[in-house]
């Protein structure tokens, strides 16, 4: 009896299908891992830029409110404030105040996105958050709250003791 070689070389149709379904699935969980890290990154960037927002905010408000002159303080509540402030020798008027989610400094945008602002008066250091202002008033407290993606909300506090006692 003569044994047959198969000379044959090459895959047969079920080995190149089995091969085709593997990497398929493959593909397919590295693209679901991949768009989960895009999502992380947008995710990333996004609330980055609502922090850079609120930081800018509240560097501008604390800045502005060092250099009110408590004295001419002509309303104050929650949620807005006028005063005249002092710079250089010069004395000029202004209004913060929450419109919307927008809080606006003479009309002008200072940040978006705001979920939450108030304005605390104090006293003194240990003395009961006030909503109002009144005369005996030596401190402001901002808290303001910004809502990023997916609705992460960032909140940023300082208290301000205006010079011009």
């Amino acid at each position: 009896m003569k044994k047959i070689i198969n000379k044959q070389k090459g895959f047969t149709l079920i080995e190149i299908i089995f091969v085709l379904i593997i990497v398929g699935i493959m593909l397919a969980v590295g693209g679901l891992g991949l768009v989960q890290v895009v999502k992380g990154m947008l995710f990333t960037k996004m609330n980055a830029a609502t922090t850079q927002k609120g930081q800018i905010a509240m560097t501008k408000l604390v800045k502005e409110f060092s250099n009110i002159n408590i004295s001419s303080i002509t309303a104050a509540n929650a949620t807005s404030i006028s005063f005249t402030s002092t710079k250089n020798d010069v004395n000029s008027s202004h209004t913060v105040m929450l419109s919307g989610s927008t809080i606006t400094f003479d009309g002008d945008i200072v940040t978006d996105q705001v979920s939450s602002f108030t304005l605390n008066y104090y006293d003194n250091y240990d003395s009961a958050a006030q909503t109002t202002w009144q005369s005996s008033r030596r401190i402001i407290e901002i808290t303001l709250k910004l809502t990023g993606a997916d609705d992460v909300k960032s909140e940023f506090k300082e208290r301000v003791k205006p010079r011009n006692l």
